[in-house]
């Protein structure tokens, strides 16, 4: 139920949902509870009578939202210090990692480290990225954080005729490798943005145990790509406002990258830079740079949506229903229930990235549930396997067993 101060947290979880293993800080023993259960307690801004959003007045819709994120100025707050490395990949290319606090000041240590996937070329400047790490990398918390820019992403350069798709997940796995060696002994948690995040879940899924991340969290995923596209194209400011726009952005991108892009001869770059629509530059370019039989093929095969029920470790999902990027008919309700990894959380309100609060210099609310999540997760971690969950009988599940929680 809506209220005129504001819109409460919905959450959807399966009834039994995974044991985590916490350690108790007078004892030092280890505790079992339940991932709802330790949530609701840890996390007040998603479970429990403070779990309201409420979105600034004048930014009122998810229009509102979405546009107010993506040309407000937050030049000169929420500043961060990077550390840029480059991994290299098999096929000759680099992906940039940008670590904070720096190396030079932070040596790899065992700290706890969130690893950061961006929305659809951003990158580590964003401010939704900054203003979350502003938190967990200063103190009380000292965590330390590594944004994974995406090919060519973040003022980076390619060196292989190949940018990045939704779905490439074969970019985070030697990513992902460098970091554990990187810091072997440190709990790894992931959290992604928008496009990041649906690349991020369709990893977990793909990788299930295997991950070396204990917990994540996904933000704004569009998780179903042709009913998003077709979302899109069915309004008239998707069509020709949004729809236009994340081309536009894309094609800024290959603009960039085009001296080295245009070694790919299945390529016609020019036929490319002539797209209008992001359906039309992903058949242009994506599927055909990614071997993909058509543009369909790509969307089919990068959403995250029918990896979800895959995921095999903690993983908090944030949507807005309003949002008109990430549309609310693509969220994997089911799919979220029956996993008993996953916490799904919707607010009425938000937008794209948005979910600002506050009259004068609005801020974003969902770093407070994000926050919330990343420290309570990394607080619950053992210290033996860095993983805060049980694989036994208990976290068997009955796809019946449903807990929706709408304060």
């Amino acid at each position: 139920m809506l209220s005129i101060f504001g819109c409460p947290v919905k959450t959807y979880s399966n009834k039994e949902t995974v044991i985590l293993n916490v350690r108790n800080n007078e004892s030092n023993e280890i505790e079992k509870i339940k991932l709802y259960d330790y949530v609701q307690k840890n996390c007040p801004s998603l479970i429990g009578e403070k779990a309201y959003y409420y979105p600034t007045s004048w930014i009122g819709n998810g229009h509102a939202q979405t546009a107010y994120a993506a040309f407000q100025n937050f030049e000169g707050i929420h500043l961060i210090d990077y550390e840029r490395k480059f991994v290299s990949t098999s096929d000759g290319g680099q992906i940039a990692v940008d670590w904070t606090p720096p190396l030079s000041n932070k040596p790899f240590d065992n700290t706890p480290t969130i690893v950061v996937l961006h929305g659809l070329t951003g990158g580590s400047h964003e401010s939704y990225i900054r203003c979350l790490l502003e938190i967990l990398v200063n103190p009380p918390y000292n965590y330390r954080a590594v944004v994974i820019n995406f090919r060519g992403c973040a003022e980076s350069d390619i060196t292989s005729p190949r940018l990045y798709s939704a779905g490439v997940t074969d970019d985070i796995r030697p990513v992902i490798s460098y970091i554990r060696k990187c810091i072997p002994n440190a709990p790894l948690l992931g959290i992604g943005f928008s496009m990041g995040a649906n690349m991020l879940v369709k990893y977990l899924g793909e990788e299930g145990e295997r991950t070396p991340l204990f917990a994540a969290a996904s933000v704004a995923n569009p998780f179903d790509l042709i009913g998003g596209c077709r979302s899109l194209e069915r309004t008239y400011i998707g069509k020709y406002i949004y729809s236009p726009t994340l081309a536009n952005n894309l094609k800024m991108a290959l603009s960039r990258h085009e001296h080295v892009m245009k070694q790919d001869k299945r390529l016609d770059l020019k036929y490319v830079k002539s797209a209008n629509t992001i359906r039309e530059f992903d058949s242009r370019l994506t599927a055909i740079s990614f071997g993909y039989e058509t543009v369909d093929h790509y969307y089919r095969d990068a959403s995250s949506s029918q990896y979800i029920t895959k995921v095999k470790i903690p993983l908090l999902c944030l949507n807005a229903e309003d949002d008109p990027i990430a549309s609310q008919e693509c969220i994997p309700y089911d799919e979220c229930i029956y996993n008993p990894n996953i916490i799904l959380a919707t607010t009425y309100y938000g937008g794209h990235l948005g979910w600002f609060t506050g009259w004068w210099q609005p801020t974003r609310w969902c770093i407070k549930p994000l926050s919330e999540w990343c420290i309570a997760l990394l607080e619950a971690c053992n210290d033996s396997n860095n993983k805060p969950f049980l694989n036994d009988d208990e976290n068997n599940l009955s796809e019946e067993e449903t807990v929706i929680d709408e304060n």
